[in-house]
């Protein structure tokens, strides 16, 4: 009898640490759905209700069904269940909240790499094995970072820090000026504030002139930011750059990048725009690099229409950024060099560019692909009769795409996404490939099939990109998802560009790029501002390209007085003139709707007395212009 008593007095003991246990993970699982805000008020009571009820039977199970020994296993097995259930679902909304704040919550802090870089072959090893060596480093381009780097030298190496003081607002002030007293003086600005450092110094005007140097032997290393590193890779003579030099130092800083949001009252009502600008780095996302991706995302909650408007990475624009951000503003460069200067400087461009207002901004990277694509289990593509691919440029060591479906994996994903030299389209048909993978990843993210993978969703998720969009209102559109459930309508769009070589000013000289058709940019405004007021991209009538020739506009500044319908472009004998520029573009050719012609030359016509003159610009104007 007495040791009946006494296995009974230790269960009840047991049932109290089970029932404190119990209790304790429902006030956690409750605090923690109350906390992450993702259930609209009609669905929290009750969650919250349904909680508190499972605790009271298990509660009661464990205290009050015990008197048989079958009762005690039954209850005490049901209340650990329990235990074990709710502490997963704490857990997944805890990580899901973590998430939240890790993509909404940063300091505006943007690191930034500036590298001493020399030949494989050279013997340097570190910063002093250069002492009483040469470097070159960019005059105009990058000055800010040359100046850290040339600080943080002087101080490795003992000097006083102030011998490397270089004012960024110098430049600023140079950067454009023409006349000869301002060059002479900042020629003397280069020599003062360098000319202590144990290095002789040699500048140079263009990325490609840098490099050069150091091939050639003219100098024993070169300053470089490492935001430069794939715009070099790309040039063909210097394809093999990575594995043909060494860094042999490194300076980190971090500058404040503002990103100010352009808020909606109500995100769940009201339609709105985002950037989606991709990275072509890997790693961390808070690197500066070239954008690879410049996508407006247009949402209208309101008729569950999602727009997906994709600018080629090469379109000729005219920069526009704040002071703090570095670049020139309005001096002409590729869209994709806008990203090295900052999130802020890509949004305020294509905001001039389109004609409209970005409300928010979503920042990625190559691994935020990779990393969600897996998570997620791969995603589904389709592609069309015509666009298989035996293997991808991007990465010949995976498999390409087939017609008809195609399940990829995170690296045949971000390959797929990135791939345009595969294609006769090139960078049109790469948007159209980006398109794809943003909508599988959207679609394949609202299954329920990701309830398998989401504690490892949640972790790709939480560094694969920034946004400005506050932890309110991401929670307010999963509310709305959960509640309405809008059957999403995605619509898409591109600018049509065409390929030429132009001054580019991150470069400080020519490069290939892809000049706008204004036309398409007309559309892509009127699709915008369609969706926004509630009706679908469709609607704008596109038919009228098939009757008007393109226009293409080499200063990229979009004029919204100007009706392009009724501008029939460039006609034979016709000389096109941008109110915006002191250039003229004579053209002794159109080019009609009809025929192609190849992006690589305006040379190639239907016929072969037709010609095309462009004077472009003169050697002294683009010598001036980069200096």
């Amino acid at each position: 009898m007495r040791k009946v008593r006494k296995k009974s007095k230790a269960f009840q003991i047991f049932a109290i640490i089970l029932s404190v246990l119990l209790i304790l993970i429902t006030v956690i699982a409750v605090a923690e759905l109350i906390i992450l805000n993702v259930l609209p008020t009609n669905l929290l009571i009750p969650a919250i209700l349904i909680l508190v009820l499972i605790c009271a039977i298990g509660f009661i199970c464990v205290n009050f069904m015990n008197r048989k020994t079958s009762g005690k296993i039954f209850s005490s097995l049901f209340v650990l269940i329990l235990i074990g259930a709710l502490s997963v679902g704490s857990f997944y909304l805890y990580r899901t909240s973590n998430m939240l704040t890790n993509i909404t919550t940063h300091s505006g802090e943007v690191k930034n790499t500036v590298s001493l870089i020399a030949l494989k072959s050279s013997s340097a090893e570190d910063l002093e094995d250069l002492e009483n060596g040469s470097i070159g480093y960019l005059r105009t381009i990058d000055n800010y970072g040359t100046e850290e780097f040339l600080k943080d030298a002087s101080k490795q190496l003992g000097n006083d820090e102030k011998t490397a003081k270089l004012s960024q607002s110098t430049f600023d002030v140079y950067a454009l000026e023409e006349d000869e007293e301002a060059e002479e003086e900042k020629e003397a600005v280069f020599a003062s504030d360098y000319g202590d450092l144990p290095f002789e110094q040699t500048d140079y005007v263009s990325v490609q002139a840098l490099v050069q140097a150091l091939y050639d032997g003219e100098v024993d290393a070169i300053v470089l930011n490492e935001t430069y590193r794939g715009n070099v890779e790309e040039m063909e003579e210097y394809a093999d750059f990575g594995n043909e030099t060494k860094v042999v130092y490194e300076t980190i800083y971090y500058t404040d990048k503002a990103n100010e949001a352009l808020v909606v009252s109500d995100v769940t009502t009201e339609p709105f725009n985002i950037l989606i600008s991709g990275n072509d780095t890997y790693g961390d996302v808070g690197e500066l690099s070239r954008s690879d991706v410049n996508m407006i995302v247009t949402v209208n909650p309101s008729t569950g229409t999602i727009l997906l408007t994709s600018i080629p990475r090469d379109t000729y624009v005219e920069s526009a950024c704040d002071a703090a951000d570095g670049c020139l503003t309005g001096a002409m460069d590729k869209i994709t060099h806008l990203g090295m200067y900052g999130v802020n400087a890509s949004k305020m461009t294509i905001e001039n560019f389109l004609g409209i207002e970005i409300n928010y901004t979503f920042r990625v990277n190559f691994s935020s692909v990779t990393d969600i694509v897996d998570a997620l289990g791969g995603i589904d593509v389709y592609i069309e009769e015509g666009m298989a691919v035996d293997t991808f440029y991007a990465d010949s060591s995976l498999e390409g795409v087939t017609e008809g479906w195609n399940h990829l994996e995170g690296d045949r994903a971000l390959s797929f996404a990135r791939e345009r030299y595969a294609y006769e389209d090139g960078d049109n048909q790469r948007v159209k490939n980006q398109q794809k993978v943003l909508q599988a990843i959207v679609d394949k993210a609202t299954s329920p099939d990701i309830i398998v993978n989401y504690a490892s969703l949640m972790d790709a998720f939480s560094g694969a990109f920034e946004t400005n969009m506050s932890t309110k209102e991401i929670t307010s559109l999963l509310q709305y998802q959960l509640q309405a459930n809008p059957d999403w309508t995605f619509e898409t769009y591109q600018i049509d560009v065409a390929g030429d070589m132009m001054y580019c000013a991150a470069l400080g000289q020519e490069a290939s790029v892809s000049i706008p058709d204004m036309r398409t940019v007309q559309i892509a405004r009127e699709k915008i501002e369609a969706v926004m007021n509630g009706e679908s991209s469709d609607s704008v009538d596109t038919e009228w390209l098939e009757t008007t020739y393109p226009v293409y506009n080499y200063w990229g500044q979009y004029d919204s007085t100007m009706d392009y319908r009724t501008d029939t472009g460039s006609v034979p004998g016709d000389t096109y003139t941008d109110s915006n520029s002191t250039y003229d573009y004579g053209y002794e050719q159109s080019v009609v709707p009809e025929e192609s012609y190849s992006e690589e030359s305006y040379l190639e016509t239907t016929d072969p007395s037709q010609t095309y003159t462009d004077p472009g610009m003169s050697q002294e104007t683009i010598e001036s212009y980069g200096t």
